[in-house]
């Protein structure tokens, strides 16, 4: 019975081997992102009020600068107008008072006037000026409150939006226009989460951009940022491509990233899938022998094709298990039944 036990251990422990084949290749990530403009901004007037005129339509490239919208500023062209009187009144009673000082200080050296009048011919002076720039303080205010009625273009782009019209009563909170840059564009791309080590520890990690129009050509571009916060839903981090200025991107287009993984030309290994053992926890093995033993070695699969895998993490120096993975544990003594393929 011991006999038999034994002939049957032998058998279960039985196994093929193959001769891997080596390739040499430069790993890529392939991720479609999204283009999008540095500057995109929803404007707002910085003054509350009805629209008086809009000069300019939805589509419309405008400089940095430029006039795109007016409330009706008549209350407030009053105001600065009262304002200006107000100081012209202002500035009378500074020189009436520095006259009335200067008279009165010429008068003091003839000793023909009092130190009261002195005192208060000087009081009153001071008390003018003082007036006075309140008064121009008042007209910088009011001056400031006027050219808020018109909103200016704060960088060169395109209208992408316009959510209000001619007669309509606006706030500092009512969003009017918006603006989108047209130039400087970049493409957003979410990366998954197990890449960004690999990715953050290279300064220069280069990026050919596809974009999703008919006709386009491929462009060479870097990846410039990545920013360091994952999303708790998709698991992603955020990657920015700079993208160059003689093409006509538009913002929102997608387009295709390939991604140059940083890392020097590696050597994947292609074994049969009957080579793979699967393990619970989602991770991959393979077997070699050694001194008439299985050896386990973690690997990593990197490609499939057909009925054969590429793996990552075996060195091809020795021939690998391609029969009954399964249930073979590493140290189990084996017998080699056939070695398969070109030997090393």
């Amino acid at each position: 019975m011991l006999g038999l036990g034994n002939m049957q251990a032998a058998e279960l422990n039985t196994v093929d081997l193959y001769n891997a084949k080596v390739s040499n290749v430069n790993q890529s990530l392939l991720l479609t992102g999204t283009v999008e403009a540095k500057q995109n901004a929803g404007l707002a007037s910085l003054q509350a009020g009805v629209v008086a005129e809009l000069f300019v339509e939805v589509g419309d490239k405008v400089a940095k600068g430029q006039k795109l919208l007016a409330l009706d500023a008549k209350l407030a062209e009053l105001s600065l107008i009262q304002v200006k009187a107000q100081k012209s009144a202002a500035m009378a009673e500074k020189a009436e008072a520095e006259r009335l000082y200067i008279e009165v200080i010429n008068l003091s050296k003839q000793q023909l006037v009092a130190e009261t009048l002195l005192g208060e011919r000087l009081s009153r002076l001071e008390i003018a000026k003082s007036e006075l720039g309140r008064v121009d303080a008042e007209l910088i205010y009011q001056q400031e409150i006027l050219a808020r009625h018109t909103l200016y273009a704060p960088f060169a782009g395109i209208i992408a939006q316009r959510q209000v019209n001619v007669g309509e009563w606006v706030t500092q909170q009512s969003q009017v226009l918006t603006l989108v840059e047209q130039a400087n564009m970049r493409l957003n791309l979410a990366i998954p989460q197990e890449y960004f080590i690999q990715l953050n520890n290279n300064a220069n990690v280069d990026v050919v951009v596809t974009p999703d129009v008919i006709g386009a050509p491929l462009v060479n571009a870097r990846l410039d940022r990545l920013v360091a916060v994952a999303s708790n839903s998709s698991r992603t981090v955020t990657g920015l491509v700079e993208l160059p200025n003689d093409f006509n991107w538009i913002a929102g287009m997608s387009a295709k990233a390939n991604i140059k993984l940083p890392t020097n030309s590696e050597s994947l290994v292609w074994l049969p899938k009957s080579a793979i053992k699967q393990h619970p926890d989602g991770g991959s093995s393979v077997f070699v022998v050694e001194n008439s033993q299985a050896k386990r070695v973690l690997v990593k699969i990197v490609k499939t094709q057909d009925e054969q895998v590429a793996v990552s993490g075996a060195k091809a120096d020795k021939p690998f298990v391609v029969s009954g993975v399964e249930l073979l544990q590493s140290g189990d003594k084996v017998k080699v039944r056939q070695i398969i393929g070109d030997a090393l």
